[in-house]
């Protein structure tokens, strides 16, 4: 009997001494983690995809050649011409040279000569495009007699200066593209003297063509 304690004895000290060594074999080695400042920036760096996407991005925007326009010559040549024939007959209405006619119109109107030189020269800088250029024309409803003289007036001498003295404007003065303005007056002409129609000044292109009225 004591020698089987014995031997139970025994297998139990050696089933301690195992599991002990198994135990210092398998410990957990300790991990190691660098805070160091190096480490941080390579963790925020962007990847290499997100910088192959953001190269494409650029690549994908529209370079500009300095000193090269996009929009098409014909329509820079027309771009201004309303808007610089208005300002220009404004000049001219306040001017010595309009001065025999607008007398003769302004008494047909029954207005004073130098209140509509005042009315012309408070509207010539408002005068940006088409529509500010044909609000001095077109009379509307609800217009004062005075306002609808005023736009008579204006109509008359707008269409002496198209007629006698644009064509000295136009190559006297600073105006680009010299030759479209030239070419467009009569159709300035055609519009001052029906300023209901004055929307456009050169129609749109219709079935593949550019039909101008």
């Amino acid at each position: 009997m004591r020698i089987l304690k014995t031997k139970i004895a025994l297998a139990k000290a050696k089933k301690a001494q195992n599991e002990a060594r198994k135990k210092s074999s398998f410990s957990p080695r300790p991990i190691h983690i660098d805070l160091s400042p190096s480490h941080s920036h390579s963790q925020s760096s962007p990847s290499p995809r997100n910088n192959s996407i953001r190269e494409n991005r650029e690549t994908k925007k529209r370079n500009r050649i300095p000193g090269f326009c996009m929009t098409p010559e014909s329509s820079r040549a027309i771009k201004n011409i309303v808007k610089n024939f208005g300002r220009a007959i404004c000049a001219f209405a306040v001017s010595e040279l309009a001065k025999p006619y607008l007398m003769e119109f302004a008494e047909k109107e029954g207005v004073e000569l130098k209140d509509f030189v005042e009315h012309v020269h408070n509207m010539k800088s408002k005068i940006d495009g088409l529509f500010h250029f044909r609000s001095l024309l077109l009379k509307e409803k609800g217009d004062e007699p005075r306002v609808i003289a005023y736009k008579n007036l204006f109509k008359e001498i707008s269409e002496i200066f198209i007629k006698y003295f644009s064509v000295n404007w136009i190559f006297h003065s600073k105006v680009h593209y010299k030759q479209a303005h030239l070419k467009f007056r009569f159709k300035i002409l055609r519009r001052i003297q029906k300023p209901e129609l004055f929307t456009y000044l050169q129609s749109s292109k219709m079935n593949g063509k550019n039909k101008q009225k």
